[in-house]
């Protein structure tokens, strides 16, 4: 498949967002872990998306590359801890974060109908969402989260490369209320209509959820992310 947002396949960084897991050589300023820590000496929170936002960029700046990619499936307790979310048990991530500085375009990375346009309101929820079926018969559902207002509708054929929208900002509160960022997921089936998606899963959980929500980078063989 194409990529969904430009150069991601060639400028792409691993960020690990399972503390425990960050590698012990990381230098300080690129651990996410530290930063936390650092905040919360100055009194700060370092969950708002803003905080975030500025760990990112720093990031991004330092580094070179366009994206941060996180692991799927990767436990983000530390990172949701007072969250709605933590409180239900689901800390393990059902798909992956593509983090970035721009709020950039949002590209169909295949031929596809698109299945479903919605939004949910909520803080800490997916903010505006897309998804599209693709029109090869192997491949899942594709859900594309923390959008701004879509420029597709319901029912639109889209070719492969093809527009479909853009990053959401937390500013608006468009997308959900996060960092900037794109939220990738391939669905085995269409969730219900009147069912939410789930972003994350318990690790009880975890084995028998993520039959039906696969791991999205092996669809994409192109996409080389650096450690």
């Amino acid at each position: 498949m194409n990529e969904p947002l430009k150069d991601l396949f060639r400028s792409s960084r691993l960020l690990v967002l399972d503390f425990p897991k960050i590698p012990a050589n990381t230098p300080e300023d690129e651990n996410i872990a530290l930063y936390f820590q650092q905040c919360r000496l100055k009194g700060e929170n370092p969950t708002t998306p803003e905080n975030r936002q500025r760990f990112n960029n720093h990031l991004l700046a330092k580094t070179g590359y366009r994206y941060l990619v996180s692991r799927y499936g990767e436990d983000r307790c530390a990172m949701l801890a007072g969250s709605k979310i933590a409180s239900t048990g689901r800390t393990l991530h059902l798909g992956i974060d593509i983090f970035c500085k721009r709020l950039e375009t949002v590209y169909a990375p295949c031929e596809a109908t698109i299945v479903r346009v919605g939004r949910e309101p909520e803080n800490h929820s997916f903010g505006y969402y897309v998804i599209l079926q693709p029109k090869a018969i192997n491949l899942p559902f594709i859900f594309l989260g923390h959008l701004a207002p879509p420029t597709v509708t319901k029912g639109m054929r889209v070719k492969a490369g093809q527009p479909i929208g853009r990053l959401g900002d937390y500013k608006t509160g468009e997308n959900g209320g996060w960092s900037r960022h794109l939220h990738l997921q391939m669905l085995t089936a269409l969730p219900s209509a009147n069912s939410a998606l789930r972003g994350y899963e318990s690790s009880e959980r975890f084995a028998q959820t993520s039959t039906s929500t696969p791991d999205p980078l092996p669809y994409f063989p192109a996409w080389k992310i650096q450690a």
